[in-house]
């Protein structure tokens, strides 16, 4: 009787995904392990046929972090569908306050990890991910980790600031996440970058690290607001929609009595009431640059990452949830 890969999983006592890494040479399988498995193939007289090429479908983690982001959901989308015409079989955990279900992919035979995240992951194989330009404002990357691009956040604000500066708002304020890496990086930028960082010492109270969703929006909104401050740039979708809400349960209106910018477009903004700023991504070009650093962690064909990896900046959408600010 010919054997086969449940035979030989049963004879060394391991799981078929760990004997798949092991025929196929991929994944990181113990030495004793793979000694067991390698013991039942010769055993049993396991043998694959000389007759066919061996196809290897690499198996790649393709992650979104918890509550993600339309930005991100739309890099996540174009890199499935890119990384799926190379041939490759896709997974799709989530990153939540650990990583249990992205090390379960790992286990099962995962060869890369890639996740539009600005958070560091310290995995057993390569994590392709963003990083904020300024290099200086966060620790280097682990030593598995490939930073497929960075992303300009001090540029951004600077082009948030420079547009409601120039309608006449001082008393800018940020709500961010109450937790995360990329909330740190962007309170640490709009601490060093605020148009009136050499003039006020109080712009920690302007900060309104909430919990991201809609009623946390809607608190920082209106602490905000009760801090005089005449306009905001918002983290999150969810906390964006907060905002407006809140605003109006007080009988007040967004952007005549708040003026509000969000981080990252996306078709419901879009059509808001009002349609809400927002500092936009180029979510093809940052979808293309983690499809290039997976090529090249890969060996696969097409474009490659660069030495230096790309930085890109977002660009300012000016719609009307930004107004003048009353004197």
């Amino acid at each position: 009787m010919t054997a086969t890969v449940e035979d030989i999983a049963q004879r060394a006592g391991v799981s078929l995904s760990t004997v798949s890494r092991v025929l196929n040479g991929r994944g990181s399988v113990a030495a004793a392990t793979a000694d067991r498995v390698r013991a039942a193939v010769r055993e049993l007289g396991y043998s694959r046929s000389t007759l066919l090429e061996p196809v290897v479908h690499p198996l790649v983690a393709v992650c979104a972090p918890a509550r993600p982001e339309h930005w991100q959901l739309d890099v996540l989308n174009r890199v499935d569908v890119a990384l799926q015409r190379h041939g490759i079989v896709t997974a799709t955990p989530s990153i939540g306050a650990d990583v249990t279900e992205v090390e379960a992919v790992v286990a099962a035979g995962a060869s890369l990890v890639l996740s539009p995240t600005f958070t560091p992951l310290d995995l057993p194989v390569p994590v392709v991910r963003f990083a904020e330009a300024q290099r200086d404002s966060v620790r280097e990357p682990y030593a598995r980790e490939v930073i497929a691009a960075r992303i300009d956040l001090a540029g951004g604000l600077t082009l948030a600031f420079d547009h409601l500066q120039a309608i006449g708002h001082r008393r800018i304020g940020l709500i961010c996440n109450d937790s995360g890496v990329l909330a740190d990086q962007l309170r640490n930028r709009f601490l060093a970058d605020h148009p009136m960082a050499r003039f006020h010492d109080g712009l920690e109270d302007w900060i309104a690290p909430v919990p991201k969703s809609f009623a946390g929006g809607i608190d920082a909104a209106l602490r905000l607001k009760d801090r005089t401050c005449t306009a905001v740039i918002v983290q999150s979708g969810l906390q964006l929609y907060g905002v407006f809400h809140g605003i109006r349960q007080r009988g007040l209106a967004v952007p005549r009595d708040l003026s509000a910018v969000g981080l990252g477009d996306s078709l419901t903004v879009r059509y808001t009431e009002p349609s809400a700023t927002v500092l936009g991504f180029d979510t093809n070009a940052l979808a293309e640059s983690l499809v290039a650093a997976a090529r090249t962690v890969l060996g696969l064909p097409g474009d490659q990452l660069q030495a230096v990896p790309p930085t890109f900046r977002p660009s300012l959408i000016a719609r009307r949830s930004t107004t003048a600010a009353h004197r």
